[in-house]
């Protein structure tokens, strides 16, 4: 590809603000033209945004603790509600939620620290690269 081409895979975020927070949205198409987006938020944002309670597609969410020594420490507790279940996490977790399935996470008290969870929204199918032969 040339350099002109591959200008589109390069993406601006949306930066929105939340009192002293903020958080950083990436929306696109992949090569394939599916959709999926990818959002960057401080867990004390967590009970700022509007999160859907069933998406289209399925998503990843990361939480990570923010001092780059010790990312495991969330510094805080987070509830994850899935479907009808509720777990509890207090150290760096990842969760799958499938596309459709009812889910929210609520942060029970707000971290001393930075900590941050990273939610990924899913194209429909991963298709894995050809191999080339050598």
């Amino acid at each position: 590809m040339r350099k002109k081409d591959l200008k589109k895979f390069i993406l601006a975020p949306e930066v929105r603000q939340f009192q002293d927070l903020q958080v950083i949205d990436f929306k696109g198409k992949d090569a394939r033209g599916f959709d999926f987006a990818v959002q960057l938020a401080p867990v004390a944002a967590i009970a700022h945004l509007k999160i859907l309670s069933k998406v289209k597609a399925d998503r990843v969410n990361m939480y990570l603790g923010g001092d780059p020594n010790d990312i495991k420490n969330i510094d805080t507790e987070i509830e994850i509600y899935i479907a009808d279940e509720i777990y509890k996490i207090d150290s760096a977790a990842m969760t799958y939620i499938p596309k459709g399935t009812a889910h929210q996470h609520r942060v029970v008290k707000k971290p001393a620290k930075n900590s941050w969870v990273l939610s990924l929204t899913l194209p429909p199918k991963y298709v894995e690269p050809d191999k080339k032969s050598k």
